[in-house]
């Protein structure tokens, strides 16, 4: 619950509390029935807001119908879900202060997977409390830091994808018959680098970045995009993200997804329609072509294996120990 939910229901109980209080202690007058009470019909159209109006029915709604039944087109975001690049915009922020006159400045407390780069420098010099360097403003910082891992891209022998993701592609291309598409915040020029470098840019039937819309995650404006542009519904596609500002767009979009989970962001700051938090694309694709059914009945058996080795170590009886 959050806050507002608290007070609201602390409100109404309190008011409970003293109704019964007055009437039992005192004899009944209308007057003296506490404002308290009010609370009730407050919760009430705060619930029916929440639940029925804005459809926020959590933080998010774990899916267990058929993942693949309908879908045409799967998207794939790029930072932080087929490559894991935190750390080297972490370096390259880093790197980019420096070389500016600013110092050793506090990257990793405010860094946000998924956030544009104007909106990182914003935050970075809100929070660190910098003057911005001469004739140069948050886009021109966060040009630079592009060309950092650009560079980087370019110059390393060897870029690595998430486990799993050259399997899963190969699998829901060439196996299910689905569209492709690479949809990232990131630059054009960062995407196509990458998908390049890494051999997987045939995969795509599309890559859409962010230098291409004028909105970026949280709005659903790019996943829309993509989405008209492969003649796809957007309920027909399946999307995986590693954010929460990528999975908010998702949402807005209508679409279902996975999240490439890491473990410092908590899963209550995910939204939408979700089949489950994995930490790589390892073995999903077998995961995600069984029937709810088939998961369903592989996870009772593997509670009632659990179970059973449990009474097993139960029932052991303890070695005869010589003395």
């Amino acid at each position: 619950m959050n806050l507002l939910q608290i007070l609201l229901t602390l409100y109404l109980l309190t008011g409970v509390v003293y109704a019964g209080y007055v009437l039992t202690q005192r004899s009944f007058s209308i007057f003296m029935l506490p404002v308290n009470i009010i609370g009730g019909p407050i919760l009430a159209i705060y619930y029916l807001i929440k639940y029925y109006l804005l459809k926020d029915r959590g933080p998010a709604n774990i899916r267990h119908k058929d993942i693949l039944k309908g879908k045409k087109a799967a998207f794939f975001d790029l930072d932080g879900t087929i490559w894991d690049s935190d750390a080297l915009w972490i370096e390259a922020l880093e790197k980019v202060a420096r070389e500016n006159g600013l110092g050793e400045i506090d990257v990793r407390s405010t860094y946000l997977p998924g956030t544009e780069l104007t909106k990182i420098w914003k935050i970075l010099q809100a929070y660190n409390r910098f003057k911005l360097p001469d004739k140069k403003n948050y886009r021109v910082l966060a040009k630079e830091t592009e060309t950092k891992i650009i560079n980087h891209i370019n110059n390393s022998a060897q870029v690595d994808l998430i486990e799993g993701f050259n399997d899963i592609a190969f699998f829901l291309k060439e196996d299910k018959g689905l569209k492709l598409a690479l949809v990232t915040n990131s630059s054009k020029e960062i995407a196509v680098t990458l998908a390049q470098k890494t051999g997987v840019a045939y995969m795509f039937d599309l890559i859409l970045t962010g230098s291409e819309v004028v909105k970026k995650k949280p709005s659903p404006r790019i996943f829309l995009k993509a989405a008209g542009k492969l003649h796809v519904s957007p309920k027909s596609v399946l999307v995986f993200e590693d954010s929460p500002s990528g999975s908010r767009a998702a949402k807005k979009a209508g679409m279902d997804q996975i999240i490439i989970w890491r473990n410092d962001t908590p899963q209550e700051e995910y939204r939408g329609n979700i089949y489950g938090f994995y930490p790589d694309f390892e073995g999903l694709d077998k995961i995600i072509s069984k029937t709810s059914r088939q998961r369903m009945l592989e996870g009772i058996d593997h509670v009632n294996k659990s179970i059973g080795r449990i009474e097993v170590a139960v029932e052991q009886p303890p070695l005869n120990q010589e003395t």
